[in-house]
């Protein structure tokens, strides 16, 4: 098996433990992709989720930071990190986050739906409302595309 098949394998195997609610053995797997392949963004962005879905929300930070260090045009990596400052009770960090998802992917509906349930706790309700209609513009689709529940990156949040 070639390195790049059996990173392939590691990845789906998290991805089903994932998708399965089996967090923290999700985890481990994308340990060791990470320990395999120290330079896939994906694995830290993922790992990152499962790490925001187990509640370990500094974990889930750092993961997601260095994702996006890996990869800084990856919309998904800010909403995650978003969702995790969004958590830590650190809403300023959150919105910085979920308008550089947007800026980076003004299609990415469910970006406007955190941003918008953010909004709404910050009493910004005419920002909430615009993010609303857009997400509304996007269309279920678009956010079942970005937040459905094959998605690694899914979180109870989105």
């Amino acid at each position: 098996m070639t390195k790049n098949t059996t990173e392939k394998a590691m990845f789906e195997e998290a991805a089903r433990l994932f998708g399965s609610g089996r967090f923290d053995e999700a985890i481990s797997v994308f340990t060791d992709l990470i320990e395999s392949n120290s330079q896939l963004e994906v694995a830290f962005m993922s790992r990152g989720a499962a790490y925001l879905n187990a509640g370990e929300i500094s974990l889930a930070i750092s993961d997601l930071t260095k994702g996006i260090e890996l990869r800084p045009d990856h919309g998904r990596g800010y909403h995650l990190r978003g969702l995790a400052y969004h958590k830590l009770g650190e809403p300023a960090k959150a919105l910085e986050d979920f308008n550089k998802a947007i800026a980076l992917n003004p299609e990415y509906g469910v970006a406007y739906l955190s941003r918008a349930n953010l909004h709404n706790q910050l009493g910004h309700l005419e920002e909430a409302q615009s993010d609303r209609e857009m997400v509304s513009r996007l269309g279920a689709l678009n956010v079942e595309k970005f937040a459905g529940e094959n998605n690694v990156w899914r979180t109870e949040d989105t």
